[in-house]
């Protein structure tokens, strides 16, 4: 189980009806992308940040952050050729004569923009991720009446996933007994050993899986018995309660 899934589970959202949840996400996620404001970005990062960590008692606001360090590293590497351009007019906060780059008012403002656009988006990820166990999500992809062929898929890669952890994980551990790691270079020689048979283990695990669901039947589609869920209107009323602000925040601002 990944560590999301087990903060999922321990959610007071986790019994309501995941399609709402589904629906809701993706709406306000679009509605994130199409408006471009960064002050509408700003609103719904805080929102669902706020909203996940009232939801679930596992995550703390210290937790939270910790989630959200990950998307942020990636974002700051990511904004950087935005941020340093060629200097072409005159505009210039910052200039690198030797490279004849800088950073220019327009520059900054567009990687301000897609700073806060993909950081407020992964925020409402994590609120679904945060929220809904795996196997929720699946059911409602059916109920949205998406390829079966495409739903089997993500969850045969979702659980060759735990297949590939679960090699890494013992393998590692078998090294570490035979005193492995014990400085630079043994750290590397054993890195490099477990890359390489890592692939070759976990195929074959994979293969194992896949002729147990073969005998059990399997032809292509994964059937599951659906579960009762509470009722979750208030996920629909807060798609029109959100887009209204957020489009008049965006005609203010």
């Amino acid at each position: 189980m990944l560590v999301t899934d087990k903060y999922a589970y321990t959610s007071k959202l986790a019994k309501k009806d995941p399609l709402a949840k589904v629906i809701f996400t993706f709406a306000v996620l679009f509605l994130c992308l199409v408006l471009n404001n960064v002050f509408v970005s700003i609103f719904l990062l805080i929102f669902f940040a706020g909203f996940t960590i009232i939801s679930n008692p596992a995550v703390s606001f210290i937790k939270y952050i910790k989630f959200m360090l990950i998307p942020f590293s990636f974002l700051i590497m990511g904004i950087i050729p935005v941020l340093i351009t060629f200097v072409k007019d005159d505009s210039i906060i910052i200039l690198i004569e030797r490279f004849n780059a800088g950073i220019t008012y327009q520059s900054l403002s567009a990687s301000i923009n897609i700073f806060f656009r993909a950081l407020s988006a992964v925020s409402i990820t994590y609120f679904l991720a945060l929220s809904t166990p795996m196997t929720c999500f699946f059911e409602s992809l059916y109920k949205l009446k998406l390829p079966k062929l495409f739903i089997s898929l993500m969850e045969l890669i979702y659980r060759y996933i735990f297949i590939l952890i679960d090699e890494a994980a013992a393998m590692y551990k078998a090294q570490k007994l035979r005193l492995g790691y014990r400085d630079f270079k043994s750290s590397l020689l054993c890195i490099s050993e477990l890359a390489a048979m890592l692939f070759i283990r976990a195929y074959k695990r994979a293969d194992f899986s896949y002729q147990a669901l073969l005998s059990r039947g399997y032809d292509g589609d994964i059937t599951t018995i659906s579960q009762e869920y509470e009722k979750a209107y208030i996920f629909y009323v807060l798609i029109f309660f959100i887009a209204g602000f957020c489009i008049t925040l965006k005609a203010v601002l």
